[in-house]
């Protein structure tokens, strides 16, 4: 650790000693309400922290749902709220850079599920940037950190009185709230960590979270929150590009016709703030103010060895194949990007006695700044091809042996050209929402009638602007050397040589003119987009309770009206490109019915039937009229203005038990019937236009009529209280969810869901009790489709994923305990293969990753 954290750690540690005295713990107010009955808008208590609390919620809730806990939450090494609730039972991730930032509910694509923060419609930063498709809408949640977090809400079912927006479910993270606070209180944490991988120790994790009543009869209440974490971490990925021409499953089916080495180094520096004010002038009236602020900065500093043409020729003996007449690359990718998420949210909550008001008026904005984009090429002019053995046929990488050339040797490559790429996006929503609850017991039961409505006001806008240098001077790597030379790369498989500087290359890139060549007027024309789109919703509901029977029943209506604007590219018989304005307008209406049923079997015996509905409508890159067209990685989409919303009839059942502190054990299955289902169709051409030096991969999308995903879901919960002691702190916790799902994939064949993993599961073992907690999480996730491809051996695959974590800590104190964390200890690797799994196309390592300090509470 740096001198530097080292002071900045013992400056915060005293700034949290000098706030000691400031309060005792903070007080909260009683348990909140079901589920059925609490307004996602009204936030409940602060005592939604606590694990008991949220296990009660998903007990009286009428709809499916699961509930994590912050008291939950810090129990494992998680750093923002994607890897948060991939704890949570049917719910699995999508990872990138060895972190979690997407996720899907049962299997389904995260595009495709909603996602709101305190009520408030969370939107994606990236417009391009999300998976399976690139429909961009699903949210990064890794913006989001764990700091600001009072609990994780995942609907499983939604209600009439919610967004309907969820085909595998939806996620509601739920701000820190001043609602129920009698007394101030103060919490942080400060603490540090080291990345096995590159050997990287300057991570720092601060958070801290404040909040008092005050006034008359303690009516106002603040919190305010804050976090910040840093760290650089590093990573190796091997890409291997096969030949195409051979069909997978046949003799010399991996056969290479590239290998990128590539070489990261990310600094990454997370941020959230956070803030909300509460007036409660008497026991029927409550109003509130909230704002929320987080998101991240990376930069990115990326280094290849590319190695190109080894599948022109080439001869096979046995298990090795020589290909001759190869040609090696280096480049360097240096990336700044901004990903931010601003909520601001007001409304209030009215008893008028016969009729229960609750409304808020809110504003969200999610930002992506790419501030730049600067890659350099060091190519080999002059020098001859040499010749390469490789053995691909038994591993899952190949091993690999130049002849002819040394990747050592700076003085071969010189810079030869240059781009650079900027982007501003933003995605902006208005919204109002008024609910009307009355109180009955007009059909004989303890019930309430409620109605209401919710305008969301939404445009979205990417400008992306590429750039070619002009005039870049013949430079030598040698000139502009940075660190290596890397000859263990990928645990000594591969010598990858020299990064280039970042400075050395900006330094020779700095007084050059930018320019828009042909190429990049293409890409910016057909990236661009300017949308607009509108959601008018009204519901009617009935909620009620008859002895043992818990019934809900109603309907939402909502009305889409939107405008998707582009460019259309059109390519005269010269070659001569084209750009105008295009614009389609869509609108349609969707009826989301429900039924959900809850009964007690017994105390503490739960049984849940339901029918809900769901709707996920095309995402804004899958509407585009135009293309976007990737030169440099010979990638090409193209969006279909006509593609239909995907809408769900989906049937749930499930038996709940529940144990003593906090425990429980469950069995479940559904049943998910949809219609329209959006996919991403791939094909492939040589001679793609204005694309050179290998085969386009182009990709579209379209509608299936018909498909599912059924599947069963169980988890177990126990603490071992029974046992004597020191055993009583023992406990374990286990949740699994195996998925059928299938879609026609292409005329004639079937295949499961595209992001859709048959089985996924989490375990642990823990102990609790004496003041320690020591957990180890087990966490599994199976192989899916990334990609359609042309025929099924061009299909990709994000292979299965395991991963084992260690959480540990001690209460030192009454207010103070010490931290231990552990991620990825059996180092699971990302990887992607294509049809078969063993044709890997991608494989990322992200070793270990430690982080040890201090919690504070007073």
């Amino acid at each position: 650790m740096s001198i530097m954290k080292i002071r900045t750690l013992s400056l915060l540690s005293t700034a949290v000693a000098a706030l000691a005295p400031l309060s005792a713990q903070a007080q909260t107010a009683p348990a909140p309400a079901p589920a059925s009955q609490t307004d996602s808008r009204d936030i409940v208590v602060t005592g939604t922290r606590a694990a008991q609390t949220a296990r009660a919620e998903e007990k009286a809730a009428v709809n499916l749902v699961n509930v994590q806990a912050a008291e939950d939450i810090v129990k494992y090494p998680d750093f923002n709220a994607a890897e948060a609730l991939g704890r949570i039972p049917g719910v699995s991730l999508a990872i990138d850079t060895g972190e979690g930032r997407f996720v899907n509910i049962r299997g389904i694509d995260g595009n495709l599920n909603g996602t709101t923060f305190g009520g408030v419609t969370l939107l994606n930063t990236q417009p391009g940037g999300t998976y399976f498709g690139g429909g961009g809408r699903a949210v990064e949640l890794d913006t989001v950190p764990i700091g600001s977090i009072d609990r994780l809400v995942v609907r499983k079912t939604g209600m009439p009185d919610q967004e309907a927006e969820g085909l595998g479910g939806s996620v509601e993270l739920t701000p820190r709230t001043a609602v129920g606070l009698t007394k101030p209180f103060f919490e942080g944490t400060i603490g540090g960590g080291y990345q096995n991988a590159h050997k990287n120790g300057d991570v720092f994790i601060g958070e801290a979270a404040a909040g008092t009543a005050f006034g008359p009869e303690k009516q106002f209440a603040i919190v305010l929150t804050g976090s910040f974490h840093t760290d650089k971490r590093g990573f190796d990925d091997a890409e291997p590009g096969l030949l195409d021409a051979v069909q997978p499953g046949t003799p010399g089916d991996r056969i290479l016709d590239s290998l990128d080495l590539r070489r990261y180094s990310y600094n990454r520096r997370r941020f959230g703030f956070g803030g909300e004010f509460d007036w409660n002038p008497d026991g029927q009236n409550h109003f509130y103010i909230r704002a929320n602020d987080a998101g991240y900065t990376e930069s990115v500093h990326r280094s290849v060895l590319q190695y190109r043409g080894l599948g022109d020729t080439t001869t096979t003996n046995g298990s090795v194949i020589t290909a001759t007449g190869v040609d090696a690359h280096v480049t360097l990718r240096d990336e700044q990007e901004t990903h931010l998420n601003f909520i601001t949210a007001a409304g209030g909550r009215n008893d008028l006695g016969k009729v229960i008001l609750d409304y808020q008026l809110s504003y969200t904005a999610s930002t992506y700044h790419r501030d730049y984009d600067r890659n350099s090429t060091f190519t080999r002019p002059g020098q001859p091809g040499f010749t390469v053995a490789y053995d691909n046929t038994s591993l899952l990488y190949p091993t690999l042996t130049p002849s002819g050339f040394n990747p050592s040797d700076p003085s071969q490559f010189t810079l030869t050209g240059a781009n650079n790429a900027t982007e501003r996006a933003h995605d902006r929503e208005y919204a109002a929402v008024l609910n009307v609850t009355v109180p009955t017991t007009l059909l004989g039961g303890d019930g309430a009638f409620k109605v209401g409505g919710k305008l969301r006001f939404r445009d979205k806008i990417d400008q992306p602007n590429n750039l070619s240098y002009a005039g870049v001077p013949a430079t030598s790597l040698s000139a502009v050397l940075g660190d290596g030379p890397f000859s263990n790369y990928y645990a000594g498989t591969y010598n990858v040589g020299y990064a280039p500087s970042i400075s050395g290359v900006r330094a020779v890139l700095a007084p050059l003119t930018q320019f828009t060549s042909a190429a990049n007027a293409v890409r910016n024309a057909s990236g661009f987009f300017n949308d607009t789109e509108n959601i008018y919703a009204a519901y009617a509901q009935y909620s009620g309770t008859f002895g043992k029977l818990n019934v809900l029943a109603g309907m939402r209506v909502e009305n889409t009206n939107g405008t998707y604007r582009g460019t259309t590219r059109t390519t005269s018989a010269l070659g001569v490109d084209s750009f105008s304005p295009a614009s389609r307008k869509s609108s349609y209406t969707n009826l989301f019915p429900t039924v959900q049923l809850r009964y007690d079997l017994a105390q503490n015996i739960v049984a849940r039937a339901t029918y809900s509905t769901g709707i996920g409508r095309p995402g804004f890159l899958q509407l585009l009229s135009g293309a976007t067209v990737d030169v440099g990685n010979r990638a090409v989409s193209v969006g279909n203005p006509s593609l239909k919303p995907t809408t769900v009839n989906a049937f749930d059942g499930q038996v709940e038990y529940y144990l003593p502190n906090s425990g429980i054990v469950s069995f479940g299955a559904f049943d998910k019937e949809f219609n329209n289902y959006i996919i991403n169709g791939v094909t492939r051409d040589p001679n793609y236009p204005g694309i050179t030096d290998g085969i386009t991969t182009i990709t579209t999308y379209t509608n299936v009529s018909s498909s599912h995903a059924r599947g069963i879901e169980a988890q177990y919960s126990q603490k071992f209280s029974f046992l004597p002691a020191p055993f009583d702190g023992f406990g374990a916790l286990g949740n699994v969810t195996y998925v059928w799902s299938k879609f026609a994939i292409r005329p004639g064949e079937t295949s499961r869901l595209p992001g859709t993993s048959p089985l996924t599961y989490n375990l642990s073992l823990f102990y609790e009790a004496h003041k320690a907690q020591v957990r180890l999480s087990l966490s599994h996730v199976d192989g899916a489709i990334f990609g359609v491809g042309g025929a099924a051996g061009f299909d990709t695959f994000e292979d299965q994923r395991t991963q084992l974590d260690l959480t540990s800590s001690y209460q030192v104190t009454q207010h103070m305990a010490v931290y231990f964390n552990a991620r990825n200890l059996n180092n699971s690797p990302l990887r992607y293969y294509e049809g078969l799994p063993n044709r890997t196309t991608q494989r990322e390592f992200y070793d270990q990753s430690y982080e040890a300090g201090f919690r504070f509470k007073f």
